[in-house]
């Protein structure tokens, strides 16, 4: 054949082959299109309604409102899009707003009627709407700031133009208008059907915001002051909601920089405000770098500096915390006492959260006692009377902030506390029970379910005393005198059972052994409760109970045009670490399995996976990271997904144990070639996937997302993430190796994957993004230069602009789905149409 005919045919062929992937892509895209994810968003005080959103790949603007009082056939009274916000009405009516426009939706009779804002004779957009006073009223909000108000027969009672703003208590049933003036601007308030000016201003409100417990109404004003030194600067000021009295504390103007937060103490008898000023990272000739630095990230994000003022309802006090001695002070939910302590002073960076070197201060008497060395976790009861912190020996400690009583409390492995409302009790999580402790009568008392399962509260009440540290520092409290939701999780299993606690007794309300609970809600009383269910076999659904029924009723079925998950079969393989540890691997059967039948098998690493063995296998999952279960099952593949503990300081031998020891579990699985296996895995699954390619000849190919390769060079680097050296991650952090490099160098040559990257055997892919922070993309490229070096099959993907995770829905994601699953049918199914792949693969590589 001619040259040039040889080579236009094949041209022909490449670009055949092209439109007929591309033409599987888009099919599959397609299908995919069709599953969507659920989720409640709102629930009527009867519980006879519930509003809930469709979730698709491409678009979340597709909500359902659902009647649990109907035949599931008819549950369904109506479906919106584009819709965003809704409130149920008094009357069984629903009012929908988005996009511009809003809806009344008659629930009973299915009566749509269209709402419209007309001012000095034009329509507008709408942009809010909300219910007030329990339902029986309603509002409007158009972009242009008109604000219609209608009563419970849809009757017009006020229109406001100009409004700037609003502000919505439903607990008080009041509404807070914001008005724009030829000068300034003015607060109004509506409550029981009446209008009434309650502040006026000449600067301008640029932020609000209820406080806590929703007592008071926090103002940022921008000063108006022309020609002065004032002029911009930000001016606090608080209203009382109860009586409407507005406060100005004695704080001077803060600059418009600044960002001021507010902490509310004891539901609005005090108020620490805090002015935060950032200072960016400066350019300079060098940047100097101090081994005794305990705050690296400034070199990051620059410098924060904190100043606190307590303000006191009572006296209308302010005063200023002092700043001279300590970098941090919370308030322990009393106006009186803080905690205080230099957040870099034990920073080494061997953790996450270093501890700190606490002190108690006391106000009152300016006076600061030190409290040692502790875990970053304080919790307070609500009255500010007490609070509790987590010693370095693991002991949690009491104290009572007036008398300065001190107990330490004698069990060691009890985890998030609450103090019950009235202060008299604290209730503990630990690993396999609640514990109780009567603070009056010092005595612990275990509510015991079975070692079997660990308890924890789903029932809570948290208030950060501190925002954006990271730290435990919070005011948690829970109240007894109302049943408790509790969940019960059993060990090594997905088996859920949710419980009541009430009195010290538990009584079981939900037993899930076969699929998995998503989500769940009880209003108050506990008379009802929702959630979503899905398993193995059955898309996620809405459920619905009140006390009276025995049996949940189901009230909405998802993605029923799934017909193929009932065709998926699973089984549970059982084996043993390296220290006797039971191990589970979900293991996946082709769809279509016969027995007669030899299938390749996909095996994905990543620490313990069997919790997810009631995972309903949506394309829509975002895990595991870069393909999709189903659609391996679909191409006729197994997929198995084994756990994997590090159960020693060997953490790569660990993993090569684990895997090998689920291998065996599976071998005589008939169907399973075992001669076409690939092994995969994304950031720590890849370093461990990096690690047994080294060490392994078992597998036929692999697949290694964003995985350290050399942890030698990870472990001296600095972690944009986490902000600090990566050191602690190999220490403590989720490598634990309990060692440092200098103090067992072996340990770490022989668990590093590019010491012996010339023994990879198979070929491998490997795939990160360019912005990835977590695990920097250069760690792939190390791994592709050794690899290149000795010669081995390797392609290495890299895609500018994703991090760790790569985007939703982004092309990014979408070819590197496409490009593994060619790798698999490539070199386990001898698929070789693969232009890229043969790239690089001689055919006598396989």
């Amino acid at each position: 054949m001619d040259t040039k005919i040889w080579r236009w045919f094949f041209l022909g062929m490449i670009l055949i082959e092209i439109s007929c992937f591309a033409a599987v892509k888009k099919d599959s895209l397609k299908a995919d299109a069709k599953f969507y994810t659920i989720s409640l968003l709102k629930a009527s005080e009867s519980g006879h309604w519930l509003v809930a959103s469709k979730m698709y790949k491409n678009n979340n603007d597709t909500v359902v409102v659902l009647g649990t009082q109907k035949f599931y056939s008819k549950s369904v009274v109506a479906n919106f899009t584009k819709m965003n916000q809704f409130s149920f009405l008094q009357g069984d009516r629903l009012l929908a707003s988005g996009n511009g426009m809003a809806v009344l939706y008659d629930l009973k009779t299915g009566r749509r009627e269209k709402c419209d804002v007309t001012f000095q004779g034009t329509k507008k957009d709408i942009k809010e709407s909300g219910m007030i006073n329990d339902g029986k009223e309603y509002y409007l909000l158009t972009n242009d700031g008109i604000l219609n108000i209608y009563n419970s027969a849809n009757a017009l009672t006020y229109q406001i133009d100009s409004v700037n703003g609003l502000k919505i208590n439903n607990v008080k049933s009041q509404l807070f208008i914001i008005k724009n003036l030829d000068v300034g601007e003015k607060i109004i308030q509506y409550s029981n059907g009446r209008l009434t000016d309650i502040y006026r201003t000449s600067n301008l409100i640029r932020q609000s915001e209820f406080s806590y417990s929703g007592n008071f109404l926090l103002l940022k004003e921008e000063i108006i002051e022309q020609n002065t030194p004032r002029a911009g600067l930000q001016k606090i000021v608080f209203m009382n909601v109860e009586n409407g009295t507005v406060e100005f504390p004695d704080i001077p103007a803060l600059d418009r920089k600044d960002f001021v937060r507010f902490t509310e103490i004891q539901d609005g008898k005090a108020m620490m405000v805090t002015a935060i000023e950032h200072i960016p990272v400066s350019e300079k000739t060098v940047d100097i770098w101090y081994g005794n630095d305990g705050n690296l990230e400034e070199k990051q994000y620059g410098k924060f500096k904190y100043r606190h003022w307590i303000w006191k309802a009572s006296d209308q006090s302010t005063y200023l915390i002092p700043k001279d001695r300590f970098s941090v002070h919370f308030s322990l939910d009393n106006p009186d006492y803080f905690i205080a302590f230099n957040g870099d002073e034990l920073q080494n960076y061997n953790t996450l959260f270093p501890m700190i070197n606490a002190y108690l201060y006391d106000r009152k008497n300016n006076h600061y006692r030190n409290l040692g060395v502790m875990y970053p976790e304080i919790i307070t009861s609500s009255n500010g009377e007490y609070f509790l912190y987590r010693n370095k020996e693991d002991f949690w400690t009491l104290v009572h902030l007036e008398n300065s009583f001190t107990k330490q409390l004698p069990k060691k492995g009890l985890r998030r506390p609450r103090f019950s409302s009235d202060s008299q009790s604290v209730i503990f999580e630990n690993d396999t029970s609640l514990w109780q402790y009567n603070i009056l009568e010092d005595e612990m008392t275990e509510v015991d379910y079975s070692t079997d399962y660990q308890l924890k509260m789903v029932t809570k009440r948290d208030k950060n005393l501190y925002p954006q540290s990271g730290y435990e520092f919070f005011s948690r409290n829970i109240d007894l005198t109302n049943p408790i939701f509790v969940m019960a999780s059993k060990k090594g299993s997905p088996e859920q059972i949710f419980l009541n606690w009430k009195d010290g007794k538990l009584e079981k309300i939900l037993h899930v052994a076969d699929s998995n609970i998503k989500w769940a809600e009880l209003n108050n009383s506990q008379d009802y409760y929702f959630y979503i269910e899905e398993s193995l076999h059955i898309p996620p659904r809405i459920m619905y109970r009140d006390r009276k029924r025995r049996e949940a009723k189901i009230i909405f079925e998802s993605n029923k045009h799934d017909h193929s998950s009932s065709l998926i079969r699973r089984d549970i393989k059982e084996y043993k670490s390296s220290t006797g540890q039971i191990l589970k691997g979900i293991l996946y059967y082709p769809i279509g399995y016969h027995k007669n039948k030899k299938y390749p098998m996909v095996v994905h690493i990543y620490e313990i996976q069997s919790k997810n063995a009631n995972q309903y296998l949506s394309p829509l999952n975002s895990f595991p990271i870069g393909f999709s279960i189903r659609k391996l099952l679909e191409e006729g593949y197994f997929v198995y997904l084994p756990d994997i503990v590090n159960d020693s300081k060997e953490v790569g031998y660990s993993a090569l144990h684990c895997v090998n020891k689920a291998m065996d579990a599976v071998k005589q699985t008939p169907g399973i070639n075992m001669e076409q296996v690939g092994l995969i895995g994304h950031s720590f699954g890849g370093y461990q996937t990096n690690f047994i390619a080294t060490h392994s000849d078992r597998f036929k190919a692999y697949v290694s997302g964003a995985g350290a390769a050399d942890i030698i060079r990870m472990y001296f680097s600095y972690n944009y993430t986490s902000l600090g050296p990566f050191y602690w991650q190999f220490e403590e952090g989720q490598y634990k190796m309990h060692a440092s490099f200098a103090n067992d160098k072996k340990l770490f040559t022989d668990n590093n994957p590019i010491q012996n990257v010339e023994n990879v055997n198979a070929p491998i892919l490997l795939w990160t993004g360019k912005n990835d922070q977590r695990i920097v993309w250069d760690q792939t490229m190390e791994f592709y230069i050794g690899l290149k070096k000795n010669n081995k099959e390797v392609i290495a993907l890299f895609y500018p602009g994703q991090a760790h995770s790569f985007t939703a829905g982004s092309k990014a994601e979408m070819d590197l789905a496409l490009k593994i699953l060619n790798w698999w049918d490539y070199f386990l199914k001898g698929n070789e149409n693969f232009p890229w792949i043969q790239k690089q693969i001689k055919k006598d590589a396989k």
